[in-house]
């Protein structure tokens, strides 16, 4: 029997968290590595490394894991790997934080130079963060799933699109079309213009029967 892919997931974290949890407590136990005596310093040092390497593992085990479930859900490649992504992009700038404030460098001004950067890059890929996160919403809510038949009505899509959902992406969903052809069509745009009717795979077999 397999087993369920959270309770795999528990059982290769655990070991980590409990390495990252000790590292950090070394680290706050003997003060940092920038005061005190020679030998604090070093193992305060000691217990930030195995924080980040633990932390690092731990993220990188967790996001696969869940990748792998949403995977086996029929949920789509492209939705797995945006999840995926949105969670080791949020676990490593916690990981870099709380690791650059150990270590005695001022974490407000990162997060003020981190904050300007976000800003002009957001500007400029407007479209693009967008989509994402359009993306995001759709893994959350899932009105329809890979394999699925639908109907996608929308004048911002420039009219209707009938076909079979093939992937759903970071930025663009996929829709095999009867002709053979296969359309990406904007997440944004499917999530706030379109109107959506999923198909019973009954009915779609019908309509197929001469």
């Amino acid at each position: 029997m397999k087993k369920p892919v959270w309770g795999s997931m528990g059982l290769k974290v655990f070991p980590y968290l409990v390495v990252l949890i000790a590292g950090l407590s070394v680290s706050y136990i003997y003060g940092g590595v920038l005061h005190g005596r020679l030998d604090h310093r070093l193992l305060s040092l000691v217990g930030i490394l195995f924080f980040a390497f633990a932390g690092i593992t731990a993220l990188n085990v967790m996001s696969s894991q869940v990748r792998q479930s949403i995977i086996s859900h029929r949920l789509g490649v492209g939705r797995a790997a945006a999840l995926q992504f949105v969670i080791r992009v949020f676990g490593y700038l916690i990981i870099l934080f709380v690791t650059i404030g150990r270590i005695g460098i001022p974490v407000g001004h990162l997060l003020l130079g981190s904050a300007v950067i976000g800003i002009i890059l957001g500007v400029a890929a407007q479209q693009a963060l967008a989509n994402f996160f359009a993306s995001i919403v759709l893994i959350i809510v899932h009105p329809f799933t890979v394999g699925q038949r639908i109907t996608l009505v929308s004048g911002s899509l420039g009219g209707k699109y009938v076909g079979t959902v093939d992937d759903i992406g970071l930025t663009h969903t996929s829709l095999a079309q009867d002709d053979g052809s296969v359309v990406r069509l904007p997440n944004v745009t499917i999530l706030s213009a379109a109107a959506v009717t999923v198909h019973k795979r009954t009915e779609h077999i019908k309509s197929e029967k001469p």
